[in-house]
């Protein structure tokens, strides 16, 4: 009788032991069925969301695009071509980037015996943009489907949609049927399949605080508010740098660092005027008119010359930038400078 009881005990205990892993085996499965309905559901939200809305805000946001591009009167960004249409422009910047596009793609098509549409030239520009520079600019673009930017495919289509939309319509197909796109999404795994290297730094550990008290104080041995703006604050002689490390490496900032002169950014291009009465002016070009010109001292100050005051006019190739960081820092107030600019994303 006893053995009996144990027996029944014994097989009701594995029944029970069945039954719990019934059940965790239903809750597991289930708990599958929902992460794979909710995964393919955001992966599909993600693909379905590509589109010019989506480029706008990685245009102004992860793309970094705004920080060299103007849109129109949208930004005050001068170092790359404004990409909207602005009234009143020398051609053929009074008409939108998908016409300007269209243009291009022809010349590109005359260059290079390949056919080009207005689509080709908007990927290529980001895909290669040293492959067409526009005149009176500089071959200074960063490749945004590379690191520090790290733009992916979607990303990528849906800036090309927006500025499709800039003056046109976006098209998808245009896009995914482009053999530019193709060599894109190529690059990309390229990118991606390859082992990731060593990330670059400094060989010493700077301290960001300290750094940022030396790009801000104004007694500092380096006062780099007083001609460059971060978040709001600073001078306007060079350019904006408050998402610098966001869209350069951190080589291209040491170097700009050290040797200022070795890459000046476009619309920062000193030059040396001479007047009639053999005064001698030096800043960046501010602006320029029929009758005047608009320069910029290192001390922010513009001045306005009436161009029948002035003898010559030439351009410089050493930026208004101190050259010098090397003895004026030491080593651990440099590294702390680079530091506080790493930051600056």
């Amino acid at each position: 009788m006893a053995e009996g009881k144990k027996s029944g005990a014994r097989a009701a205990f594995i029944r029970s032991v069945v039954f719990v892993f019934a059940v965790l085996g239903v809750y597991i499965y289930i708990a599958e069925v929902i992460t794979d309905i909710s995964g393919q559901a955001h992966r599909g939200s993600v693909a379905t969301g590509v589109g010019p809305e989506m480029g706008r805000e990685i245009f102004f946001g992860k793309g970094k695009c705004s920080t060299c591009h103007s849109l129109g009167g949208q930004g005050s960004a001068v170092r790359c071509p404004n990409l909207g249409a602005t009234a009143g422009a020398d051609p053929p910047f009074d008409i939108p980037i998908i016409e300007r596009a269209a243009l291009r793609a022809k010349q590109r098509s005359e260059k290079t015996g390949q056919p080009y549409t207005a689509t080709d030239y908007i990927i290529e520009s980001h895909f290669d943009p040293g492959a067409y520079v526009v005149e009176g600019y500089k071959n200074e673009m960063p490749v945004i489907w590379k690191p520090p930017i790290g733009l992916n495919a979607d990303e990528e289509m849906a800036v090309d949609m927006f500025l499709q939309a800039e003056g046109g319509s976006a098209d998808a197909a245009a896009i995914t049927n482009s053999p530019v796109f193709a060599k894109l999404k190529a690059g990309l795994a390229t990118l991606t399949s390859e082992p990731a290297g060593e990330a670059f730094k400094p060989y010493l550990a700077g301290d960001p605080a300290k750094g940022e008290l030396i790009f801000f104080d104004p007694d500092s041995p380096t006062p780099c508010a007083k001609c460059h703006t971060v978040k709001g604050q600073g001078g306007k002689v060079g350019p904006e740098l408050t998402n610098v490390a966001g869209s350069r490496t951190p080589q291209f900032i040491i170097q700009s660092v050290l040797e200022p002169s070795a890459d000046i950014a476009s619309g920062f291009e000193p030059f040396l005027i001479q007047t009639n009465d053999e005064e001698f002016i030096s800043g960046i070009k501010k602006g320029e008119d029929a009758e005047s010109f608009e320069l910029m001292d290192d001390q922010g100050e513009v001045r306005k010359i009436a161009k029948a005051d002035i003898a010559k006019l030439v351009p410089q190739k050493i930026s208004i930038m101190p050259g010098n960081f090397r003895e004026i820092l030491t080593m651990e107030q440099f590294h702390d400078l680079i530091a506080f600019l790493l930051t600056l994303t």
